[in-house]
């Protein structure tokens, strides 16, 4: 009788219990659930690199048009901001915006930490006016020649932006060589 109840008892152990099937239903349903809400954040992540790259395109694509055709540089250009929107089919929700700012050099005083009316008896003030003048010179030429020009792409529908800044020279401008020493 007791090899029959051993008997028995061993036919009986064949399958899984409740408890663990519940066990491994939950462990099943965590690793269903954390894969899942990775793959959603990088859903969500890669709609925004994608923004990303489309707006860097088009912001570079604008930006290489002005450095092949560049403006007409006068005083008026910087204070003239172009906003405009695409005409491509396929990018009509996108605007941009072209700003043009003249190169500013500071001072020779202000770079040296003088104010313009401070004299420095060490120096002689033959030398002094020589380097004014050749800076200053240099600041006019400098000035004429760099141009700044920042491009600003917009998705008009959800207003999220891309700014790319360049530095492009004026070849038509007329260099100042004349030192007059």
């Amino acid at each position: 009788m007791v090899k029959r109840l051993a008997k028995i008892k061993l036919q009986d152990q064949d399958g899984f219990t409740l408890v663990e099937v519940m066990i491994a239903l939950t462990i099943f349903a965590v690793f269903i659930s954390t894969f899942l809400m990775s793959q959603g954040t990088n859903i969500s992540n890669s709609i925004i690199m994608m923004e990303d790259v489309t707006l860097h395109n088009l912001a570079e694509s604008k930006m290489n048009e002005i450095i092949l055709d560049p403006p007409v540089f006068t005083n008026g250009l910087e204070n003239n901001k172009k906003s405009k929107n695409f005409k491509d089919e396929g990018y009509k929700k996108y605007k941009y915006t072209i700003e043009y700012k003249k190169l500013e050099i500071p001072d020779l005083s202000q770079l040296m930490g003088q104010s313009e009316e401070q004299d420095n008896p060490n120096e002689d003030s033959k030398n002094d006016a020589i380097k004014k003048m050749v800076f200053k010179k240099l600041k006019l030429n400098m000035e004429m020649i760099l141009w700044q020009v920042k491009v600003t792409i917009t998705n008009t529908e959800s207003d999220y932006s891309y700014e790319l800044s360049s530095w492009i020279t004026n070849t038509e401008a007329v260099l100042d060589t004349n030192f007059g020493f």
